[in-house]
């Protein structure tokens, strides 16, 4: 079992919602991930169950909490995905450089501690958020709706 990849959650919140504008394009690259390539974290979980529940990110319909860590789950559970943690000691000095000298944004800090994680392991990310291409010797895989 050899994982290639951590999953932003824009990409699994793409995947668990069927109506989602990208859903076409993150399926069809769920779909080619073969087992154990795919990697979720507590950040990616804790993003995902937010915008499931949140009422503006589901366009009006939130499901509620129970239904949205079902879901989760049913993502746990597949043989493609795989949870990973962080090594402190290496993720933390990645992480520090990673946001040291740099200017604040939104993202700034779960964007940089999730590269840190995908760099600290040598995993690529797969995301739609182009602003991962500021992370430096950062493996990276931008999904697109050009994809689709």
């Amino acid at each position: 079992m050899s994982m290639t990849c951590i999953a932003d959650a824009n990409v699994l919140f793409s995947l668990l919602v069927e109506g989602h504008v990208a859903h076409e394009v993150a399926r069809g690259w769920w779909d080619e991930q073969p087992d154990g390539a795919v990697g979720t974290c507590l950040l990616t979980r804790l993003a995902v169950l937010r915008l499931l529940t949140n009422r503006v990110a589901m366009n009006g319909t939130p499901v509620t909490p129970t239904e949205a860590l079902g879901a989760w789950g049913r993502l746990g559970n597949d043989p493609r995905s795989v949870h990973v943690e962080a090594e402190p000691a290496i993720h933390e000095s990645r992480f520090i450089s990673l946001v040291s000298g740099r200017e604040s944004t939104p993202n700034l800090w779960t964007d940089a501690w999730l590269a840190a994680l995908a760099m600290s392991l040598d995993y690529e990310i797969t995301t739609f958020d182009r602003g991962f291409k500021s992370f430096r010797g950062l493996r990276l895989r931008l999904l697109s709706m050009a994809d689709k």
